[in-house]
């Protein structure tokens, strides 16, 4: 009792260990464990699908990828419904641990349906509830991060949070399939109720830094071309999750037609792009010295060409075995670039937003609406992602779904060229103008190299 006294103190006292629990570490390791959780519950349970839904279920073996696909619609959609009604909510009531322990019991609560169920409907309705406690991960927990650090380091933080997800894409397969040939359906969501366990225990006990309230620092360039930024970096979220959950849908049912792997061979053909993906935080770096357009674009352009080849593996060979993993590695070297720059790019937007009028987003901000935005897209990139890929590898094969993704990646490297950052040619005009009348004013850091500015409400 003296413990829940000292954890949740009646308002006007001061909270038990304050500067511990409000501190930038602790807020970035709660945030990092929870992308972490919901990411590692999400990969758990997807190549261990087809076994439930035929073994459990009773689901046709032809119905299968159909019914996959439908799963992650339902993710995808709870994900879409419920970003934007968090986000806002969140800037509203600026209380970002209210929300986040919300989406904890959401994400208790789809566990549990997933573990017991028996019908259709209702492993499905499991997904709908977890894509609904991912949005609040993915928007508050976001927004938190923004809300806590300067705009300066925000690339390299995006970084770590695509860590925890790639850290979580990998393990998550690799226990589930392991634990589930080894101990059985039960005992992987034994794993799954003990680490909601320490999640719980971590967003019990940080608090949001409210006490950094500061002035808004040095203005930024000239806040033209906005919106267009804006719609830009939706566009790349809508992207990244289509090229992303497109494989996640296709790739397991790929590898156990072709090579005749089991579930824990499903999850480990995941393990190429979760530990390129590693590498994020040292992008993100990048991205806060020199600005996204280039990461995003040049990562765009490369994931082209390996995502077609992908088609090459046809039999199981080691040699065939080996060209797929190696083509997996490319992918994810070529795609690690892309969470942080999108993500580092909406953040950037609204902090530029709010500089150049201060106070436009209300008392609240606009940081939870923002990346309530983001994954609005992401999840309709989520939607139609693996419904795409689904519908096309059972009706024309595995080489026109590769070759598609392909294409999707290569068309989109030219708005990430041609506005991330503000529109390209617009600030060469500038500058050119400028020169021309001999200026010497001193300019203000680009937004595209981001803003540096402390966000907090």
């Amino acid at each position: 009792m003296m413990l829940l006294q000292k954890l949740f103190p009646r308002s006007g006292e001061k909270p038990y260990l304050l500067e511990v629990r409000a501190s930038g570490w602790m807020i970035m390791t709660t945030i990092a464990v929870a992308v972490f959780t919901d990411i590692f519950l999400y990969g758990v349970i997807v190549p261990i699908v087809p076994n439930v839904l035929v073994d459990r279920i009773g689901v046709p073996q032809e119905s299968v990828q159909r019914n996959i696909s439908i799963a992650l619609l339902a993710y995808a959609a709870g994900l879409l419904a419920a970003s934007p009604v968090f986000g806002y909510l969140a800037d509203l009531y600026q209380n970002r641990r209210l929300f986040m322990m919300v989406g904890l019991l959401a994400l208790l609560g789809s566990t549990v349906i997933l573990c017991l169920a028996r019908v259709l409907w209702l492993f499905i309705f499991g997904w709908l509830v977890q894509g609904m406690s991912a949005a609040v991960v993915w928007t508050v927990g976001l927004a938190l991060i923004t809300d806590s650090f300067s705009e300066e380091n925000i690339g390299k933080l995006m970084g770590v949070v695509s860590s925890s997800m790639s850290l979580g894409v990998f393990l998550g397969p690799l226990l589930g399939g392991v634990v589930y040939d080894r101990a059985g359906y039960y005992a992987v969501f034994g794993i799954l109720f003990g680490l909601i366990c320490v999640d719980i225990l971590l967003r019990v006990f940080m608090l949001e830094r409210k006490e950094l309230k500061e002035c808004l620092g040095k203005e930024s360039s000239s806040a033209a071309g906005k919106s267009g930024r804006m719609i830009n970096g939706l566009y790349m979220g809508v992207v990244i999750a289509w090229i992303l959950t497109a494989l996640e849908s296709i790739l397991p049912l790929r590898v156990e037609t072709i090579f005749h792997w089991n579930t824990l061979g499903s999850g480990l053909i995941f393990l190429p792009i979760a530990l390129t993906s590693l590498l994020s935080p040292l992008i993100g770096h990048w991205i806060d010295k020199h600005g996204p357009r280039w990461p995003l674009a040049i990562s765009l352009v490369l994931a082209c060409p390996f995502l077609v080849l992908l088609r090459l593996p046809e039999n199981e060979a080691i040699g065939q075995i080996v060209l797929l993993f190696a083509l997996l590695t490319l992918v994810g070297l070529a795609s690690c670039m892309l969470l942080p720059s999108s993500m580092a790019e909406i953040s950037t937007c609204v902090a530029a937003a709010e500089q150049k009028k201060p106070g436009i987003f209300g008392k609240g901000g606009a940081y939870g609406q923002a990346f309530g935005l983001f994954n609005l897209a992401y999840s309709a990139g989520s939607v139609f992602g693996p419904l795409e890929a689904g519908f096309v590898s059972e009706a024309d094969g595995w080489g026109t779904a590769t070759w598609t993704l392909g294409l999707i990646s290569f068309v989109s490297a030219i708005p990430a060229i041609l506005f991330t950052g503000g529109f390209l040619f617009k600030k060469r005009a500038s500058i050119a103008i400028d020169a021309g009348e001999g200026s010497e004013r001193t300019q203000a850091p680009s937004e595209e190299a981001g803003v540096t500015v402390v966000v907090a409400r």
